[in-house]
């Protein structure tokens, strides 16, 4: 699902914002932050579910409270932070977390029964979407390094 949260989460972002300036690398970050953040918590024993605490819409919007509140205005720093904690937020509407409230509502309810499984197939589909979109917007090797140094596309 990374690719498929990660190609839409730009092109959400494009599309919504119409910012054509942001530095797209860190929406992309922020859209795989959850798993990462889960990954790492449960690899070290923090957590014993290894999609937890990172897919929690409490951990995405007090992120955002953080940011707002202890950083300075129109700075670039705060900038990229924003552009991170969107991509969080995109992730979560994107793989479809939302229907899962033991996960996306954690810690308001633990062990509901009733949790969301994508089958394989849809799986790679949507990944498929989201790569082409990728694939369309970086055209060749120039536009990739520079989308690697900017973080815009061409």
């Amino acid at each position: 699902m990374i690719v498929w949260t990660s190609g839409i989460s730009v092109f959400l972002f494009r599309y919504i914002f119409k910012d054509f300036r942001a530095d797209l690398r860190f929406v992309i970050i922020g859209s795989f932050s959850p798993v990462l953040i889960d990954k790492f918590l449960f690899v070290f024993k923090v957590t014993q579910n290894p999609i937890s605490i990172g897919h929690s819409l409490f951990l995405t919007i007090g992120l955002l409270f953080v940011l707002m509140i202890f950083t300075k205005k129109n700075t670039q720093f705060r900038s990229n932070a924003l552009l991170f904690t969107i991509g969080s937020f995109f992730y979560l509407i994107l793989s479809f977390t939302w229907l899962n409230q033991e996960i996306f509502l954690y810690p308001l309810f633990i062990r509901s029964e009733e949790l969301f499984q994508m089958s394989t197939p849809v799986k790679l589909i949507l990944n498929l979407i989201g790569g082409v979109y990728l694939i369309f917007k970086i055209k060749n090797i120039k536009s990739l390094k520079y989308f690697l140094k900017e973080g815009k596309f061409t």
